[in-house]
């Protein structure tokens, strides 16, 4: 005698429902584990962004707190070159500065850091200052070479360089003095010297005179 069992539908029903939910269940919990860790969600200066300034602070921002502990960054030009830098947490932004002024070129910030479920988040943020340079010209020098106060100082050095050629070349003024030698008393040196001449004259006749009337 052989015997047919046939498994009754509600069993069929409830295997069927148990599974379902089984699937619910697996994918409920892999999309909270998903969303369980923290990402960076926004960053300025934003990654490929070409600055016309160098930026002051660099701000990563996350979809949730930061700890404090175990987090890196690491600032480095396009030759490689590392320059250092402080930060600050304040709860999801992550405030990065430079320790100097950055200078036209290509940057990378390398950030590890540490999300509030203890997951770490490494970030690479690319970007490039491109400042406008300022050509340098010579015009200040030759503009205050030919200013008013140059223009000024060099005509006080003229003025009073000019005196002084006068003063050097005023030994004319003597001439008076040449002229006091060829006058006595107002009246010409020839003159005089008559007068002087024909008076030493007749003071000899009038010596010889009283001799011979003393011989006599």
């Amino acid at each position: 005698m052989t015997y047919s069992i046939h498994s009754p539908r509600s069993v069929t029903r409830i295997g069927v429902l148990f599974a379902a939910l089984l699937l619910c269940l697996m994918s409920f919990v892999g999309v909270s584990n998903a969303n369980a860790h923290d990402e960076l969600i926004s960053s300025v200066p934003a990654t490929g962004e070409v600055l016309d300034s160098a930026p002051k602070t660099l701000v990563l921002t996350f979809s949730g707190d930061i700890k404090k502990i175990g987090t890196i960054l690491e600032l480095k030009g396009s030759d490689g070159s590392e320059i250092g830098t402080s930060f600050a947490i304040n709860r999801r932004e992550v405030v990065v500065t430079p320790d100097e002024a950055l200078g036209n070129d290509e940057y990378t910030l390398i950030a590890r850091v540490v999300s509030s479920d203890g997951h770490p988040i490494d970030k690479k943020i690319g970007f490039e200052v491109k400042a406008p340079v300022t050509e340098s010209s010579s015009a200040p020098a030759t503009e205050s070479a030919s200013s008013p106060a140059a223009s000024n100082a060099t005509e006080s050095s003229a003025t009073a360089a000019a005196p002084a050629t006068t003063d050097a070349a005023s030994p004319e003024p003597s001439a008076p003095a040449d002229d006091a030698s060829k006058s006595v008393a107002g009246m010409p040196a020839g003159l005089v010297w008559t007068i002087i001449g024909i008076a030493g004259i007749g003071i000899i006749v009038l010596v010889l005179l009283k001799v011979r009337r003393q011989t006599k």
